[in-house]
C-alpha cells in the first residue's frame, strides 16, 4: 500500500489542487474505474469544503490534513481538520422538490449526502481538535 500525504491551508482556493492530487493518486493506483476516480475526487473536495467551513467558524488557522491511501483494489482517503468537530453529522434538511423555485437556491447541506452517494464507504470520526472523514472508493475482491 502506498500514500500521498497533502496539508493545505484552510481556504477553499486550495479545493482544486486537493482534486487534481487525489485523481492522480488513484490513476496511478489502477484499479478504479474514470468515473470511480472523479466520484472520488468530488467526495473529498466535499470533504475538504466541509473542513475549511468548520475551520473558519471555529476560528482556526491550522492546516487541513489530506491522507490518500493506495491499496491494491481500491483508494481510501481521510480528511482531518481541527474545526471542534461533531460526534454524528445532523441530519439534513430534504432539498425541495424539482420543480420547486426554492430548489435552484437550495445551497447548503448537500456535501454529506454526496459523500455519501460518490463513496462506497464513508465515516466520521471525532479528533482532538476537530474530524476526520475517511472516504473509501473500491470494492475488495470477493474470498
Amino acid at each position: 500500500m502506498s500514500t500521498v500525504e497533502l496539508t493545505i491551508p484552510p481556504l477553499s482556493h486550495y479545493l482544486a489542487l486537493v482534486r487534481l492530487v487525489v485523481a492522480n493518486a488513484a490513476l496511478s493506483e489502477g484499479s478504479l474505474s474514470n468515473d470511480q476516480m472523479d466520484d472520488l475526487a468530488l467526495a473529498v473536495s466535499e470533504a475538504c469544503a466541509n473542513a475549511v467551513d468548520s475551520e473558519r467558524a471555529h476560528g482556526s488557522s491550522q492546516p487541513i490534513r489530506i491522507v490518500v491511501e493506495l491499496g491494491e483494489h481500491g483508494v481510501a482517503v481521510t480528511v482531518t481538520d481541527h474545526g471542534g468537530g461533531f460526534v454524528a453529522p445532523a441530519p439534513t434538511a430534504p432539498m425541495p422538490a424539482v420543480g420547486d423555485p426554492q430548489h435552484l437556491r437550495h445551497e447548503r447541506g448537500l456535501g454529506i449526502p454526496l459523500m455519501r452517494r460518490l463513496a462506497d464507504d464513508v465515516s466520521f470520526r471525532a479528533t482532538a481538535e476537530g474530524t476526520a472523514v475517511r472516504l473509501v472508493v473500491g470494492i475488495a475482491p470477493s474470498t
